[in-house]
């Protein structure tokens, strides 16, 4: 089979080539899927360009984590899934999955049954950015039932922004989103309540108090007047040098940096919200194996709106 392998640690054009590898051959308690579609996310351009372990996330020179498509075999042990299925997931992660391949063994845990409504770039394009939203509400005890409950989603527009706000609205808060100004009509078709240029910091300060904030930017922190005691705030990036300390003096609780893993249990919730036409995907771009190359450098520009992914035959 082709799979996508990275030479060295360098820029895209120079590292990505197209090898051969051996099929691989699913263990008792994973299924062999063949791969239709692949999205990617920053800690792919990331830990190419390091060529080494990003924190605990594991390096490989077969890249690749999110993944949609067709189960064509399964191990003895496997029960929850059948050969014809369509499955979407984020495989093994933050260990080394290699996705970015015609084919790939994954742990049937990893893996949900993929919503009919979706296309398979969408299908692809979700499980990492959308797990990563799902677990940060987890983190800050957003429950399913979240009516009249604020969220402010720092970085609206990104892979996990759009889709964090969609999580938040159908869980019943009351969502407002920073973006730049030429994409919240975009976000207001997503659910968003209350949209923010994040480079007006009049309207960041005029921000009232919410009850939690998800944090998908570099050094994002929330303006303090949006903070109030017991505000939860996560990131999925880091806090800057003080943020914290000055978070807390302000009464916000429950600070935390979080990491997605793998989640099939949580991708078939999600499954059921896309069905149910409550969630989507914003597919910036599509590109196939052979332009691997084109979808990482396209992700690596920063003016993705949705996500980028990666279609094979």
């Amino acid at each position: 089979m082709r799979a996508v392998h990275y030479t060295a640690a360098g820029a895209a054009a120079e590292v990505i080539e197209l090898v051969e590898v051996a099929d691989p051959v699913p263990a008792a308690d994973e299924v062999l899927v063949r791969v239709a579609a692949v999205g990617l996310n920053p800690v792919d351009v990331k830990i190419r360009a390091a060529g080494s372990d990003f924190g605990p996330i594991e390096y490989s020179p077969l890249p690749g984590w999110d993944l949609a498509g067709e189960v064509v075999a399964t191990g003895a042990a496997v029960t929850s899934l059948e050969v014809g299925d369509a499955v979407f997931g984020l495989a093994r992660f933050p260990r080394a999955a290699h996705t970015l391949a015609e084919l790939v063994a994954v742990p049937a845990t990893d893996l949900a049954r993929a919503p009919a409504s979706w296309k398979v770039e969408q299908q692809g394009a979700a499980p990492l950015a959308v797990l990563t939203a799902w677990h940060a509400f987890e983190a800050a005890g957003l429950g399913r039932d979240a009516t009249g409950q604020r969220v402010l989603v720092l970085g609206g527009a990104g892979g996990v922004g759009h889709l964090a706000i969609q999580v938040a609205k159908a869980r019943g808060a009351h969502v407002v989103a920073t973006a730049s100004p030429a994409k919240h009509a975009v976000l207001a078709g997503l659910g968003a309540d209350e949209l923010v240029d994040y480079r007006d910091d009049d309207a960041l300060a005029a921000i009232a108090p919410v009850d939690v904030v998800l944090s998908t930017v570099g050094d994002g922190v929330p303006p303090l007047g949006a903070v109030r005691e017991g505000t939860a705030v996560i990131t999925i990036t880091a806090f800057p040098d003080g943020a914290v300390e000055t978070l807390r003096a302000a009464g916000a609780t429950g600070l935390e940096r979080i990491m997605v893993a793998a989640d099939g249990a949580a991708l078939a919730e999600v499954a059921a919200l896309a069905d149910q036409d409550r969630l989507t995907v914003l597919v910036d771009a599509a590109f196939p194996l052979d332009e691997v190359v084109a979808a990482q450098e396209r992700l690596e520009t920063g003016r993705v709106t949705g996500k980028v992914v990666v279609t094979l035959p």
